[in-house]
């Protein structure tokens, strides 16, 4: 089994400096060309053989002074505790040597994405989106703890979180699916209401997220795809009775090539098939259908899988399926 273990540092960009005016260029520290780092980028802290998680952070960073570490504070984050300790080990090593007292507080934006996996991972949403309030969620620092309950299968939870109100609102938390016990059901409601939209202000429109929580039998193995990037006639030999489908699609008119997440889900929750940032329309039809198909998996499997994500790579073409007569 093959693993991806990477952790991309998107950039750091400068944002401002509090002495830096219109009539001058930025200074060394104000432009970062001074900055000082670890030469080794944070890496992926796998916990286990089929740990696909993955995250994101987006930090502002506070330049004060020449021979000390950034102030760090969060913008956005979806990485779990171990992704966020790594993280902050590496930011402690920043310096900004050349920093003096009239380039003022130098900050700057840095974001870190963990993927543990061959598919593409999601980016990060844009800090200031064309249209509507930016996408801001900040999930708490530490990971939840679950209550001392011992299924003896994998039990999941969905959540749909809505933000309403400013920054410092929780969400309203509505529960899409649940297998799990009660107990593990309230330890996420209360997990999920720490979530905050810290760039949120009164008046803006809801904005919501879908996250699932799995709780898992201890001493037993974790069950999960070893490849999770396949062509599309690969992903069609997957599902059930593959030679009964029937299917005519003009690859040709949907902006082909392109990549297609489908979300594997069961119970109140259907299957997903989407297109990230990509609202063509002509797409749909085949993305619904996408959705429709079933994985040939028996029951344990494919409690096992709940919520695990393959990505399809659609080339172009087209698609005649008649099945069988």
């Amino acid at each position: 089994m093959r693993y991806l273990v990477v952790a991309v540092i998107l950039g750091i960009c400068a944002l401002c400096a509090e002495a830096q005016t219109e009539t001058h260029p930025p200074s060394a520290a104000q432009s970062l060309s001074c900055l000082v780092k670890s030469a080794d980028p944070p890496s992926f802290p796998k916990r286990n053989e089929v740990d696909k998680g993955f995250g994101a952070m987006r930090v502002l960073l506070k330049f004060t002074t020449a021979d000390a570490a950034p102030a760090v504070e969060v913008l956005f984050n979806t990485a779990r505790q171990d992704m966020q300790d790594t993280v902050y080990r590496y930011l402690r090593g920043y310096r900004l040597p050349c920093l003096t007292p009239k380039d003022g507080v130098v900050t700057a934006v840095q974001e870190f994405s963990f993927s543990n996996t061959d598919r593409d991972a999601a980016p990060l949403p844009p800090q200031r989106p064309e249209g509507g309030p930016p996408f801001c969620v900040v999930m708490p620092r530490e990971d939840m703890l679950s209550p001392e309950i011992q299924p003896d299968k994998p039990e999941h939870v969905v959540v749909f979180a809505t933000f309403n109100g400013d920054g410092q609102q929780p969400p309203e938390v509505k529960f899409l699916h649940a297998s799990a016990p009660q107990r593990f059901m309230q330890a996420v409601r209360k997990r999920v209401e720490k979530y905050r939209m810290p760039c949120r202000k009164a008046g803006d429109e809801p904005q919501s997220l879908q996250q699932q929580f799995t709780l898992y039998p201890s001493g037993q193995d974790r069950y999960g795809f070893k490849r999770e990037a396949f062509s599309l006639r690969e992903f069609l030999g997957m599902v059930r009775r593959p030679r009964e489908l029937k299917a005519h699609y003009d690859l040709n008119t949907m902006g082909c090539p392109f990549k297609v997440n489908y979300t594997l889900y069961g119970g109140n929750v259907p299957n997903e098939a989407v297109v990230r940032a990509d609202k063509d329309p002509n797409k749909l039809p085949f993305l619904d259908w996408l959705a429709s198909l079933e994985l040939k998996l028996d029951a344990d499997q494919a409690n096992a899988l709940f919520g695990s994500t393959l990505q399809i790579n659609v080339g172009c073409g087209t698609i005649h399926l008649d099945g069988e007569s």
